[in-house]
Protein backbone atom coordinates (compact mmCIF):
# COMPACT_ATOMS: atom_id res chain seq x y z
CA UNK A 1 0.00 0.00 0.00
CA UNK A 2 3.24 2.95 0.95
CA UNK A 3 4.82 1.39 -2.25
CA UNK A 4 1.22 1.96 -4.51
CA UNK A 5 0.71 5.59 -2.90
CA UNK A 6 4.45 6.14 -3.82
CA UNK A 7 4.36 5.36 -7.47
CA UNK A 8 1.29 7.40 -7.56
CA UNK A 9 3.05 10.60 -6.19
CA UNK A 10 6.57 10.14 -7.70
CA UNK A 11 4.85 9.12 -11.32
CA UNK A 12 1.38 10.29 -12.00
CA UNK A 13 1.19 12.62 -14.76
CA UNK A 14 0.28 15.87 -12.43
CA UNK A 15 3.05 15.10 -10.01
CA UNK A 16 5.59 14.85 -12.90
CA UNK A 17 4.16 18.17 -14.39
CA UNK A 18 4.28 20.08 -11.13
CA UNK A 19 8.36 18.58 -10.31
CA UNK A 20 9.08 20.04 -14.12
CA UNK A 21 7.39 23.23 -13.68
CA UNK A 22 9.03 23.63 -10.24
CA UNK A 23 5.39 24.96 -8.04
CA UNK A 24 1.87 23.35 -7.81
CA UNK A 25 -0.49 23.51 -10.16
CA UNK A 26 -4.58 23.57 -10.10
CA UNK A 27 -6.00 20.74 -11.65
CA UNK A 28 -9.38 19.48 -11.45
CA UNK A 29 -11.14 17.22 -13.49
CA UNK A 30 -13.12 18.07 -17.07
CA UNK A 31 -15.84 19.97 -16.08
CA UNK A 32 -18.07 18.30 -18.92
CA UNK A 33 -17.08 14.46 -17.42
CA UNK A 34 -18.21 15.81 -14.41
CA UNK A 35 -21.58 17.13 -15.36
CA UNK A 36 -21.98 13.56 -16.91
CA UNK A 37 -21.28 11.76 -13.53
CA UNK A 38 -23.32 14.18 -11.62
CA UNK A 39 -26.56 13.44 -14.06
CA UNK A 40 -25.31 9.67 -13.75
CA UNK A 41 -24.63 9.71 -9.51
CA UNK A 42 -27.97 12.01 -8.92
CA UNK A 43 -30.61 10.05 -10.72
CA UNK A 44 -29.88 6.07 -9.86
CA UNK A 45 -33.13 5.77 -8.10
CA UNK A 46 -34.41 5.56 -11.58
CA UNK A 47 -32.27 3.20 -13.27
CA UNK A 48 -34.84 0.59 -12.72
CA UNK A 49 -37.06 2.08 -15.23
CA UNK A 50 -33.60 2.90 -17.50
CA UNK A 51 -33.33 -1.38 -17.40
CA UNK A 52 -36.88 -2.02 -18.49
CA UNK A 53 -36.66 0.63 -20.86
CA UNK A 54 -33.49 -0.98 -22.33
CA UNK A 55 -34.58 -4.29 -22.33
CA UNK A 56 -37.79 -3.75 -24.30
CA UNK A 57 -35.94 -1.25 -27.19
CA UNK A 58 -33.76 -3.99 -27.65
CA UNK A 59 -36.31 -6.76 -27.60
CA UNK A 60 -38.28 -4.28 -30.64
CA UNK A 61 -34.67 -3.02 -32.65
CA UNK A 62 -31.88 -5.42 -32.12
CA UNK A 63 -34.28 -8.47 -33.21
CA UNK A 64 -34.44 -8.06 -37.61
CA UNK A 65 -38.04 -9.19 -37.95
CA UNK A 66 -39.65 -7.49 -34.62
CA UNK A 67 -37.67 -3.86 -35.65
CA UNK A 68 -39.36 -4.63 -39.59
CA UNK A 69 -42.91 -5.27 -37.82
CA UNK A 70 -42.63 -1.90 -35.62
CA UNK A 71 -41.50 0.22 -38.30
CA UNK A 72 -44.46 -1.12 -40.51
CA UNK A 73 -46.46 -0.07 -37.57
CA UNK A 74 -44.92 3.09 -37.11
CA UNK A 75 -45.51 4.07 -40.58
CA UNK A 76 -49.48 2.53 -40.91
CA UNK A 77 -50.02 5.25 -38.07
CA UNK A 78 -48.23 7.81 -39.92
CA UNK A 79 -45.20 8.12 -37.13
CA UNK A 80 -43.06 11.21 -37.49
CA UNK A 81 -40.10 8.52 -36.57
CA UNK A 82 -39.22 5.42 -38.22
CA UNK A 83 -37.92 3.34 -35.06
CA UNK A 84 -36.84 3.53 -31.43
CA UNK A 85 -32.98 4.37 -30.33
CA UNK A 86 -30.65 2.18 -28.73
CA UNK A 87 -29.40 3.46 -25.32
CA UNK A 88 -25.40 3.69 -25.34
CA UNK A 89 -24.08 4.47 -22.27
CA UNK A 90 -20.81 5.77 -23.50
CA UNK A 91 -22.24 8.39 -25.05
CA UNK A 92 -23.37 11.31 -23.09
CA UNK A 93 -26.42 12.53 -24.59
CA UNK A 94 -27.85 8.91 -25.48
CA UNK A 95 -30.36 8.26 -22.20
CA UNK A 96 -32.39 11.47 -22.74
CA UNK A 97 -32.64 10.84 -26.23
CA UNK A 98 -33.70 7.57 -25.91
CA UNK A 99 -35.79 8.29 -23.18
CA UNK A 100 -37.21 10.56 -24.89
CA UNK A 101 -38.48 8.50 -27.93
CA UNK A 102 -39.42 5.99 -26.72
CA UNK A 103 -42.22 8.60 -24.18
CA UNK A 104 -43.31 9.63 -28.13
CA UNK A 105 -43.98 5.68 -29.32
CA UNK A 106 -45.25 4.66 -26.15
CA UNK A 107 -48.65 3.98 -27.02
CA UNK A 108 -47.13 2.38 -30.53
CA UNK A 109 -44.85 0.15 -28.39
CA UNK A 110 -47.84 -1.33 -26.10
CA UNK A 111 -49.73 -1.90 -29.06
CA UNK A 112 -46.65 -3.87 -30.88
CA UNK A 113 -46.45 -5.96 -27.64
CA UNK A 114 -50.05 -6.77 -27.37
CA UNK A 115 -50.11 -7.79 -31.08
CA UNK A 116 -47.08 -10.03 -30.34
CA UNK A 117 -48.67 -11.25 -26.72
CA UNK A 118 -46.00 -10.43 -24.89
CA UNK A 119 -47.84 -7.50 -23.14
CA UNK A 120 -48.04 -9.35 -19.96
CA UNK A 121 -44.45 -9.54 -19.91
CA UNK A 122 -44.20 -5.73 -19.27
CA UNK A 123 -46.51 -4.75 -16.68
CA UNK A 124 -44.71 -1.47 -16.05
CA UNK A 125 -46.37 -0.22 -19.23
CA UNK A 126 -49.75 -0.46 -17.96
CA UNK A 127 -48.48 0.91 -14.21
CA UNK A 128 -49.60 4.84 -13.35
CA UNK A 129 -46.62 5.11 -11.12
CA UNK A 130 -43.81 3.84 -12.94
CA UNK A 131 -44.93 5.78 -16.40
CA UNK A 132 -45.01 8.42 -14.14
CA UNK A 133 -41.08 8.05 -13.15
CA UNK A 134 -40.58 7.35 -16.57
CA UNK A 135 -42.00 10.80 -17.85
CA UNK A 136 -39.76 12.18 -14.59
CA UNK A 137 -37.29 10.79 -16.00
CA UNK A 138 -37.47 11.86 -19.51
CA UNK A 139 -37.82 15.41 -18.66
CA UNK A 140 -35.16 15.49 -15.88
CA UNK A 141 -32.79 13.80 -18.89
CA UNK A 142 -33.45 16.20 -21.45
CA UNK A 143 -32.75 19.35 -19.04
CA UNK A 144 -29.30 17.48 -18.46
CA UNK A 145 -28.50 17.02 -22.47
CA UNK A 146 -29.30 20.98 -22.83
CA UNK A 147 -26.51 21.55 -20.22
CA UNK A 148 -24.05 18.74 -21.78
CA UNK A 149 -24.96 20.27 -25.52
CA UNK A 150 -24.43 24.14 -24.22
CA UNK A 151 -20.80 22.60 -22.59
CA UNK A 152 -19.33 20.70 -25.95
CA UNK A 153 -17.53 23.12 -28.59
CA UNK A 154 -14.27 24.85 -28.43
CA UNK A 155 -13.20 28.39 -27.30
CA UNK A 156 -14.97 28.56 -24.24
CA UNK A 157 -13.26 30.18 -21.54
CA UNK A 158 -13.52 28.52 -17.79
CA UNK A 159 -15.59 31.59 -16.40
CA UNK A 160 -18.14 30.51 -19.33
CA UNK A 161 -17.80 27.06 -17.95
CA UNK A 162 -18.77 27.97 -14.68
CA UNK A 163 -21.36 30.09 -15.36
CA UNK A 164 -23.22 27.73 -17.08
CA UNK A 165 -22.51 24.99 -14.06
CA UNK A 166 -23.91 27.91 -11.90
CA UNK A 167 -27.07 28.37 -13.85
CA UNK A 168 -28.26 25.02 -14.01
CA UNK A 169 -27.67 24.92 -10.53
CA UNK A 170 -29.78 27.23 -9.59
CA UNK A 171 -32.18 26.49 -12.45
CA UNK A 172 -31.87 22.45 -10.34
CA UNK A 173 -33.75 24.49 -7.34
CA UNK A 174 -36.58 26.16 -9.86
CA UNK A 175 -37.39 22.46 -10.87
CA UNK A 176 -37.55 21.18 -7.41
CA UNK A 177 -40.21 23.72 -6.41
CA UNK A 178 -42.43 22.94 -9.76
CA UNK A 179 -42.60 19.71 -8.38
CA UNK A 180 -43.39 20.92 -5.23
CA UNK A 181 -46.14 23.29 -6.48
CA UNK A 182 -47.26 20.58 -9.03
CA UNK A 183 -47.21 23.13 -11.81
CA UNK A 184 -45.08 21.33 -13.93
CA UNK A 185 -43.86 23.97 -16.06
CA UNK A 186 -40.59 22.61 -16.53
CA UNK A 187 -41.79 18.78 -16.79
CA UNK A 188 -43.99 18.58 -19.85
CA UNK A 189 -43.55 14.58 -20.39
CA UNK A 190 -45.24 14.13 -16.64
CA UNK A 191 -47.56 17.08 -17.02
CA UNK A 192 -48.79 15.38 -20.20
CA UNK A 193 -49.25 12.26 -18.76
CA UNK A 194 -50.69 13.13 -15.63
CA UNK A 195 -53.52 15.08 -17.35
CA UNK A 196 -54.22 12.52 -19.55
CA UNK A 197 -55.00 10.13 -16.58
CA UNK A 198 -58.42 9.57 -14.89
CA UNK A 199 -59.24 11.16 -11.58
CA UNK A 200 -59.11 7.74 -10.12
CA UNK A 201 -56.03 6.63 -11.80
CA UNK A 202 -53.74 9.33 -10.84
CA UNK A 203 -50.99 8.10 -8.81
CA UNK A 204 -50.64 9.78 -4.97
CA UNK A 205 -49.27 12.92 -5.78
CA UNK A 206 -47.57 13.26 -2.12
CA UNK A 207 -45.59 9.80 -2.70
CA UNK A 208 -44.94 10.70 -6.17
CA UNK A 209 -43.76 14.07 -5.68
CA UNK A 210 -41.39 12.94 -2.55
CA UNK A 211 -39.71 10.72 -4.43
CA UNK A 212 -39.50 13.56 -7.37
CA UNK A 213 -37.87 15.79 -4.83
CA UNK A 214 -35.51 13.40 -3.18
CA UNK A 215 -34.01 12.66 -7.36
CA UNK A 216 -33.34 16.65 -7.78
CA UNK A 217 -32.18 17.01 -4.13
CA UNK A 218 -29.84 13.90 -4.83
CA UNK A 219 -28.60 16.09 -8.34
CA UNK A 220 -28.14 19.31 -6.28
CA UNK A 221 -26.32 17.79 -3.49
CA UNK A 222 -23.85 15.86 -6.63
CA UNK A 223 -23.44 19.48 -8.30
CA UNK A 224 -22.59 21.12 -4.91
CA UNK A 225 -19.72 18.39 -3.87
CA UNK A 226 -18.32 18.16 -7.48
CA UNK A 227 -17.99 21.85 -8.36
CA UNK A 228 -16.90 22.85 -5.26
CA UNK A 229 -13.84 23.84 -5.94
CA UNK A 230 -14.58 26.14 -8.66
CA UNK A 231 -17.28 28.19 -6.21
CA UNK A 232 -14.13 28.75 -3.86
CA UNK A 233 -11.99 29.90 -6.71
CA UNK A 234 -15.20 31.89 -9.14
CA UNK A 235 -13.65 35.40 -8.12
CA UNK A 236 -10.13 34.00 -8.64
CA UNK A 237 -11.49 33.02 -12.11
CA UNK A 238 -13.07 36.27 -12.93
CA UNK A 239 -9.92 37.86 -12.60
CA UNK A 240 -8.90 37.59 -16.20
CA UNK A 241 -11.70 39.91 -17.25
CA UNK A 242 -11.90 41.80 -14.22
CA UNK A 243 -8.95 42.77 -12.71
CA UNK A 244 -9.92 46.98 -12.43
CA UNK A 245 -12.45 46.25 -10.34
CA UNK A 246 -11.08 42.52 -8.19
CA UNK A 247 -10.54 43.40 -4.86
CA UNK A 248 -7.70 41.41 -3.37
CA UNK A 249 -9.03 40.10 -0.19
CA UNK A 250 -11.53 38.29 -2.71
CA UNK A 251 -8.77 36.30 -4.23
CA UNK A 252 -8.40 32.66 -3.23
CA UNK A 253 -4.64 32.43 -4.24
CA UNK A 254 -4.14 29.25 -2.44
CA UNK A 255 -3.74 27.36 -5.25
CA UNK A 256 -1.15 30.12 -6.96
CA UNK A 257 1.56 29.96 -4.08
CA UNK A 258 4.28 30.22 -6.53
CA UNK A 259 3.31 34.30 -6.98
CA UNK A 260 4.78 36.74 -5.06
CA UNK A 261 2.26 37.64 -3.42
CA UNK A 262 3.37 41.25 -1.75
CA UNK A 263 4.27 41.94 -4.74
CA UNK A 264 1.08 41.09 -6.77
CA UNK A 265 -0.80 43.06 -4.21
CA UNK A 266 1.50 46.04 -4.90
CA UNK A 267 1.44 45.73 -8.47
CA UNK A 268 -2.55 45.59 -8.34
CA UNK A 269 -2.91 48.54 -6.44
CA UNK A 270 -0.35 50.42 -9.30
CA UNK A 271 -2.92 48.78 -12.01
CA UNK A 272 -6.27 49.94 -10.16
CA UNK A 273 -5.39 53.15 -9.83
CA UNK A 274 -3.82 53.57 -13.82
CA UNK A 275 -6.82 55.01 -15.82
CA UNK A 276 -5.29 53.51 -19.09
CA UNK A 277 -5.40 50.48 -18.28
CA UNK A 278 -8.87 50.44 -16.58
CA UNK A 279 -10.18 51.75 -19.88
CA UNK A 280 -8.30 48.68 -21.99
CA UNK A 281 -10.29 46.08 -19.66
CA UNK A 282 -13.54 47.93 -20.00
CA UNK A 283 -13.30 47.94 -23.73
CA UNK A 284 -11.81 44.11 -23.72
CA UNK A 285 -15.26 43.25 -22.22
CA UNK A 286 -17.23 45.44 -24.38
CA UNK A 287 -15.52 42.92 -27.35
CA UNK A 288 -15.75 39.78 -25.59
CA UNK A 289 -19.74 40.74 -25.19
CA UNK A 290 -19.96 40.86 -28.86
CA UNK A 291 -17.70 37.34 -29.31
CA UNK A 292 -20.05 35.61 -26.95
CA UNK A 293 -23.67 36.79 -28.37
CA UNK A 294 -22.08 36.18 -32.18
CA UNK A 295 -21.73 32.60 -30.54
CA UNK A 296 -25.19 32.16 -28.87
CA UNK A 297 -26.75 33.86 -32.14
CA UNK A 298 -24.97 32.36 -35.16
CA UNK A 299 -23.32 29.70 -33.74
CA UNK A 300 -20.29 30.78 -34.68
CA UNK A 301 -17.47 30.02 -32.10
CA UNK A 302 -14.20 32.85 -31.68
CA UNK A 303 -11.84 32.13 -29.19
CA UNK A 304 -12.51 34.60 -26.58
CA UNK A 305 -8.95 33.35 -24.83
CA UNK A 306 -7.53 34.91 -27.37
CA UNK A 307 -8.87 38.28 -26.95
CA UNK A 308 -8.17 38.08 -23.44
CA UNK A 309 -5.01 37.01 -23.87
CA UNK A 310 -3.75 39.65 -26.33
CA UNK A 311 -4.69 42.16 -23.95
CA UNK A 312 -2.86 40.53 -21.29
CA UNK A 313 0.00 40.91 -23.50
CA UNK A 314 -0.26 44.34 -24.22
CA UNK A 315 0.19 45.07 -20.65
CA UNK A 316 3.82 46.41 -19.82
CA UNK A 317 6.21 43.71 -17.07
CA UNK A 318 5.71 45.78 -14.31
CA UNK A 319 2.52 44.18 -13.66
CA UNK A 320 4.29 40.64 -14.17
CA UNK A 321 2.82 39.35 -11.24
CA UNK A 322 -0.56 39.71 -12.39
CA UNK A 323 0.17 38.62 -15.97
CA UNK A 324 1.29 35.24 -14.48
CA UNK A 325 -1.97 34.92 -12.40
CA UNK A 326 -3.79 35.96 -15.75
CA UNK A 327 -1.88 33.43 -17.85
CA UNK A 328 -2.45 30.77 -15.38
CA UNK A 329 -5.94 30.97 -15.82
CA UNK A 330 -6.18 31.13 -19.11
CA UNK A 331 -4.40 27.91 -19.64
CA UNK A 332 -7.00 25.74 -17.91
CA UNK A 333 -8.14 23.28 -19.88
CA UNK A 334 -12.21 23.43 -19.04
CA UNK A 335 -13.03 20.42 -20.63
CA UNK A 336 -11.23 17.48 -22.62
CA UNK A 337 -13.90 18.48 -25.80
CA UNK A 338 -11.47 19.38 -27.99
CA UNK A 339 -9.34 15.80 -27.61
CA UNK A 340 -12.01 13.50 -27.51
CA UNK A 341 -13.23 15.42 -31.21
CA UNK A 342 -10.02 14.67 -32.23
CA UNK A 343 -9.80 11.21 -30.94
CA UNK A 344 -13.00 10.90 -32.95
CA UNK A 345 -11.68 12.16 -36.31
CA UNK A 346 -8.49 10.04 -35.90
CA UNK A 347 -11.46 6.89 -35.94
CA UNK A 348 -13.20 8.18 -38.49
CA UNK A 349 -9.75 8.70 -40.91
CA UNK A 350 -7.89 5.49 -40.17
CA UNK A 351 -10.55 3.12 -40.06
CA UNK A 352 -10.34 -1.00 -41.01
CA UNK A 353 -11.08 0.33 -44.68
CA UNK A 354 -7.94 2.68 -44.54
CA UNK A 355 -5.59 1.21 -42.32
CA UNK A 356 -2.29 1.11 -44.56
CA UNK A 357 -2.30 5.22 -44.32
CA UNK A 358 1.41 5.96 -43.20
CA UNK A 359 1.53 8.39 -40.07
CA UNK A 360 2.09 11.27 -42.21
CA UNK A 361 -1.06 10.82 -44.38
CA UNK A 362 -3.13 10.31 -41.54
CA UNK A 363 -1.51 13.74 -39.87
CA UNK A 364 -2.12 15.45 -43.02
CA UNK A 365 -5.85 14.30 -42.99
CA UNK A 366 -6.37 15.33 -39.03
CA UNK A 367 -4.69 18.40 -39.88
CA UNK A 368 -7.35 19.29 -42.55
CA UNK A 369 -10.13 17.86 -40.33
CA UNK A 370 -9.39 20.24 -37.23
CA UNK A 371 -8.27 23.47 -38.71
CA UNK A 372 -10.52 26.50 -39.25
CA UNK A 373 -8.71 27.95 -42.26
CA UNK A 374 -11.22 28.19 -45.00
CA UNK A 375 -9.36 28.33 -48.05
CA UNK A 376 -10.60 30.96 -50.99
CA UNK A 377 -11.11 27.77 -53.40
CA UNK A 378 -12.29 31.03 -56.17
CA UNK A 379 -9.14 33.00 -55.95
CA UNK A 380 -6.69 30.12 -56.27
CA UNK A 381 -8.28 27.98 -58.99
CA UNK A 382 -8.17 31.75 -61.25
CA UNK A 383 -4.54 31.80 -60.50
CA UNK A 384 -4.07 28.20 -62.40
CA UNK A 385 -3.59 27.58 -65.61
CA UNK A 386 -6.74 25.29 -67.10
CA UNK A 387 -5.79 22.28 -69.11
CA UNK A 388 -6.89 22.95 -72.06
CA UNK A 389 -7.54 19.76 -75.04
CA UNK A 390 -4.97 19.82 -77.94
Amino acid sequence: MVLQVWWAKKNGFISLFQTNVGHSILEFHCIIHQQALCAKSGLTSLYNVMAVVTKIVNLISSQALNKRKFDALLDEVNSVYNGLMMYNNVRWLSRGNVLQRFADCLEEIRLFLQNEGKIEQYPQLLDVMWLSKLMFFTDICQHFNELNVKLQGTNKTIIVMIDLIRAFDAKLHVFRNDIITRKYKYFPNLKKNINDLDIHEKPGEETVTEEFISVIDSSINEFSARFSQFRELSETLKFIMYPDVTSFDKLNLSQFDWLEIEEFEMQLIDFQSSSIWIQKFIETRKELELIETERLTSNISKNANNKILESWNSLPDTFNCLKKLARAILTIFSSTYACESLFSEMNNIKDSLRNRLTDDSSSACILLKVTSYNPNINYLSSNLQQQRSH
